[in-house]
């Protein structure tokens, strides 16, 4: 027998964003492993149909419960074990009071000198990416 099956291993799109209110840095709260409890970005996979830019918008809503627009592009990034390719978008909250739902045990807005302890290594590079001075 004749098996034409084949086994692509590709990472998964997954976009999210820095959005902010009053100079302070929305986050959520985990509420699935890995990381469980502890703080991270809004993020998600992209759905089918869907453009980076919309799903980040999207899960805001969906794990914040708040609306933001994207002002740009961050960077794109990807992890160690290659299983993502994270697109992270800059914004701002323009709708909603920070809570929890969906995946998220709590939402809250942070100033950027008194962030909790964020879920994953590439946070940190990706906050680092966002401080640095820009360049022209």
């Amino acid at each position: 027998m004749v098996c034409d099956f084949v086994l692509y291993r590709d990472p998964k799109p997954v976009a999210g964003v820095l959005a902010f209110k009053n100079e302070k840095l929305l986050l959520i709260q985990r509420g699935n492993e890995p990381k469980l409890g502890l703080w991270s970005f809004p993020t998600g996979y992209v759905d089918i149909g869907d453009t980076p830019a919309e799903t980040a918008m999207r899960e805001a809503k969906e794990e914040a419960d708040v609306d933001v627009e994207l002002d740009e592009l961050l960077g794109v990034y990807s992890n160690d074990s290659r299983t993502v390719v994270l697109i992270i978008y800059i914004g701002r909250v323009v709708g909603g009071t920070p809570a929890g739902c969906a995946e998220a045990l709590d939402a809250r807005l942070f100033a950027l000198d008194a962030l909790p302890e964020l879920a994953f290594d590439h946070d940190y590079h990706i906050l680092d990416d966002f401080l640095r001075p820009k360049t022209d």
